[in-house]
């Protein structure tokens, strides 16, 4: 049997979305998932949450106030047993995905749906979604004589309630919604309590401590006995690293097949009753770790600078390094307009550049310094100065023509349906104009921008453009809009 599972949690402060993501992206570690099947992880709605998060209440210009809950994060899945593989292109995945999705939108509305992300990286395919909990409510103002108008507002209390008997309702309507594919809503009233991975761990550390008490009971399985029986590296080895290192695994995993017969024989003849019955679970807690031999022939091959992933294969430990680095400078690198502060938000990743001769290093702490030269030219003195000049480019391009579109809805007194239709107005001519405007305060790279976000900005509807309206507004620019207006005149 089974079962369909969902769970909630509110998100009140941008700095609680901007975690989710990272925990959502990879950006930082995550215990339980496979980073060679990362690339399975599908975004599905959106791009990225907290920017999502940002744009759907910018477009509303719904009032945030201190205890409003900004969005919802929403965790779904199934039993393992309901999922053939974990797969993107699993027809069960598929199927889920796409219930889920109906549900979301039919549940909080489709505009509150901001960013649903696939993980197919760990034991078993979930969904992280992120919802906006807005709703359009009637409202009654005026002391005399009552007047009602309607209004954008946040209210995830609609939704999640004070009681758990909305959430159980919650509950009960996602089942419902996805019984067609033969699941299950789980017991109603149950005390049973999701464990967290870092739980998971403690309780598993535990189990190795119980194992340690009764270890001399049985065959001393060591690391070190099996590292150190590896011949030291002749000239062939180094000349061809890779096959050295192959063949030093065959030899260890020899060895610890026959220790590890050893230790089941010595197990089978504890469970006849040869040690004590209080020493069961640390028995079975054994035979567990025996039979774990990718765990032990990784630790052997740590002196080599390689590793064993989940699937038998070598990996080179500083080549995965280098990617690790990479993919942190490359998040840190995307927006920052200023060196000083992109060193500081390495650093608090653990990441130190240092100069070196005609090239610079990248210290993580885990190893010795990697040359630039190994991660590539956009990772060099120079590729990382051309990038940041870039960002400072595109952040002075974006500022003219923010105070170009400022103009605009100044000139149409803050009117966003006026400003929606003037700008899907505009000839070749008139959007060169604007374009070359912006190129005269930062660059001529400036006009490729003003370009782009010119033709997002004419796509937009009357309602969007008011809330771009708003932002505006927060940067100190006249749009020319009275406080009287209501949103999207």
């Amino acid at each position: 049997m089974a079962f369909a599972i969902l769970r909630v949690k509110k998100m009140n402060t941008m700095g609680q979305v901007a975690g989710k993501d990272s925990h959502e992206l990879r950006q930082r570690e995550t215990l339980n998932a496979d980073v060679t099947k990362e690339s399975l992880n599908r975004q599905v709605i959106g791009t990225n949450a907290a920017d999502d998060v940002r744009e759907r209440l910018a477009a509303t210009g719904v009032a945030v106030r201190k205890d409003s809950v900004l969005a919802i994060d929403v965790f779904a899945t199934a039993s393992p047993e309901f999922f053939k593989k974990n797969h993107p292109d699993d027809p069960a995945c598929r199927a889920f995905q796409k219930s889920l999705v109906n549900f979301l939108e039919k549940e909080f509305g489709r505009e509150n749906v901001v960013s649903l992300r696939a993980h197919h990286d760990e034991t078993s395919p979930h969904w992280h979604a992120t919802i906006v909990p807005i709703r359009e409510k009637t409202i009654k103002v005026g002391r005399s004589v009552k007047t009602e108008r309607k209004e954008q507002r946040l209210c995830a209390k609609d939704w999640l309630g004070g009681d758990r008997h909305t959430l159980s309702k919650l509950q009960t309507r996602f089942a419902d919604s996805v019984k067609h594919l033969g699941l299950e809503r789980g017991i109603q009233g149950s005390q049973a309590k999701h464990v967290e991975v870092k739980q998971f761990y403690t309780l598993a550390k535990e189990a190795a401590g119980q194992v340690e008490k009764i270890q001399q009971h049985f065959p001393r399985i060591s690391t070190d006995h099996y590292a150190a029986g590896i011949e030291k590296p002749g000239f062939g080895a180094r000349l061809d690293p890779e096959a050295y290192a192959q063949n030093a695994v065959r030899g260890v995993l020899e060895d610890l097949s026959e220790d590890i017969g050893k230790v089941n024989r010595s197990v089978d003849q504890a469970r006849r009753g040869e040690l004590s019955k209080a020493a069961t679970p640390a028995i079975d807690a054994l035979v567990q770790k025996a039979t774990d031999r990718q765990s032990q022939a990784e630790q052997a091959l740590l002196s080599l600078g390689y590793r064993l992933d989940q699937h038998g294969q070598l990996i080179n430990i500083e080549v995965e390094r280098g990617e690790a680095i990479k993919k942190t400078v490359d998040h840190f690198l995307q927006d920052t307009t200023s060196e000083q502060i992109f060193f500081q938000e390495l650093a608090k990743r653990g990441i130190r550049i240092e100069q070196g001769e005609g090239d610079i290093y990248y210290q993580d702490g885990k190893g010795k310094p990697i040359s630039s030269q190994k991660l590539g030219e956009r990772y060099s003195a120079g590729g990382l100065s051309e990038q940041i000049h870039s960002n400072q480019v595109e952040q002075s391009s974006r500022q003219s023509y923010e105070r170009i579109m400022a103009g605009i809805f100044a000139n149409f007194k803050g009117s966003a349906p006026q400003v929606s239709a003037y700008l899907k107005s505009l000839g070749e001519d008139d959007i060169e104009l604007i374009c070359r405007s912006v190129a005269q305060d930062s660059s001529h790279a400036g006009a490729e921008h003003a370009r782009k976000w010119l033709e997002r900005d004419t796509a937009k509807n009357a309602m969007e453009l008011a809330g771009y309206r708003q932002q505006l507004r927060r940067q100190g620019l006249d749009t020319g809009k009275d406080r009287g207006m209501s949103p999207g005149m």
